[in-house]
């Protein structure tokens, strides 16, 4: 367990992820040692790369992690996003025979039973770099109007250092979504990693209409993204000047 973990906080973190994890992929993101080459990842694990979108979709599919250069180096982090998913063989069984229970246990793409997107960041030297965590924006409505509670909780679990954050002000027309405005972006800088959470709750402008704005019409939302941090000291997402 990573030194940026608080204990108790931590521990609840790593119980969900644990219980999710049986029976298929045993490796999560949060395990990952940042640093290593591409041929030393979990394959059997982590499956059906794709070059990433910005914690989006995946777009053009990949044979293998070793073909992250067919993927667009990006502007502000200067590393490639290959995106993949964990193993999810057993929640498709359980699917196949419609046992909730059993579903909700072996949940693979979740995190705090938030749909997650998965992609690392990786060089051109083909060592990554990092990697990217972002609630799932195709979740049904009921799920999504949540996904920003995993700000908060990866907030109090994440440690190694003090947070720096900083609330955004509203832009004209954005308003707050079920009561709340969230709009806050945090840095943590230890020895050898940036980590940087963002989190959203919020109607943009357009997304508000007169009785009610139409179902889905909101932003609900985490970001999480974890850079070695000798790799980003120079890219514009990470200078001193960017961060919080």
């Amino acid at each position: 367990m990573h030194a940026w973990w608080s204990p108790v906080a931590g521990a609840a973190l790593i119980m969900v992820t644990a219980q999710t994890a049986l029976a298929q992929s045993h490796t999560r993101l949060f395990d990952l040692t940042l640093g290593i080459p591409v041929d030393a990842l979990p394959v059997e694990e982590w499956i059906d790369p794709s070059c990433g979108t910005d914690g989006g979709p995946p777009s053009v599919r990949l044979d293998s992690f070793a073909d992250f250069g067919r993927c667009r180096t990006e502007a502000r982090t200067g590393l490639h996003e290959v995106w993949f998913i964990y193993d999810d063989e057993w929640e498709y069984i359980a699917r196949a025979y419609g046992d909730d229970e059993e579903i909700r246990r072996f949940s693979a793409n979740v995190l705090f039973a938030q749909p997650i997107v998965t992609s690392l960041l990786i060089d051109d030297g083909g060592v990554v770099q990092g990697y990217r965590i972002v609630t799932d924006t195709r979740a049904p409505t009921t799920v999504r109007m949540l996904a920003h509670e995993l700000f908060a909780v990866l907030k109090t679990s994440l440690r190694g250092a003090a947070w720096r954050c900083t609330s955004l002000p509203a832009l004209p027309g954005e308003e707050p979504y079920e009561g709340l405005f969230l709009k806050e972006n945090c840095a943590m800088v230890t020895e050898d990693r940036l980590t940087w959470l963002e989190g959203r709750n919020l109607r943009k402008p357009g997304q508000s209409f007169v009785p009610a704005p139409p179902e889905g019409y909101f932003e609900s939302s985490t970001r999480l993204e974890v850079f070695a941090l000798d790799a980003v000291t120079d890219a514009p997402c990470c200078q001193a000047s960017a961060l919080p």
